[in-house]
Parts: C-alpha cells; sequence; structure tokens
C-alpha cells in the first residue's frame, strides 16, 4: 500500500531528537501504512502547526513519558474540561 508522495524541492533543514519511544511510533506509522516515517513527520508536524496557532492549550513542557503514563481518567477528565469549554 505504497503512496507515492510528489516530490518538492525542500532548502530548509531541521534535526530532531527522539527517543526511543517516539522514533518507534513513526516506524510503526511508517510500516503499517507504507508511508516514509519523515513524509508521516511532515505532515503531522505541519497539521499540529496549523493546530497551535488556532489552540488557546499549548503545552510548552509537553512529555509523552507523562502523557502515555496518566491513566485514563485523566485524559478523559481533560476531554470533559475541554467539551464544557467549547460548548
Amino acid at each position: 500500500m505504497s503512496l507515492r508522495i510528489r516530490k518538492q524541492k525542500r532548502d530548509n533543514r531541521f534535526n530532531i531528537n527522539l527517543t526511543d519511544d517516539e522514533a518507534q511510533i513513526f516506524e510503526s506509522a511508517a510500516n503499517i501504512t507504507g508511508i516514509q516515517a519523515g513524509v508521516i513527520m511532515r505532515q503531522m508536524l505541519l497539521k499540529q502547526a496549523l493546530a497551535i496557532l488556532l489552540a488557546d492549550d499549548i503545552e510548552p513542557d509537553f512529555s509523552l513519558d507523562n502523557f502515555l503514563n496518566k491513566g485514563a481518567t485523566a485524559h478523559l477528565s481533560r476531554s470533559d474540561e475541554v467539551c464544557q469549554q467549547n460548548q
């Protein structure tokens, strides 16, 4: 299921350091979809950047480890807060 992505000239380069867990998420997504991890990262980055520009709840100290270790109740209570704010 390989999708062909049109090549574009890219002169700007950024490097990011990922933890093993973060890298594994992208590698798994690439294996499942057949799309290169770099393409997945680029699309995710652009979508997230647009969401952040429109959001008011940016978390500068976001930690994937804390997010994954937080219980389901904490995640659900956060969802309830967001839903109530949007009403």
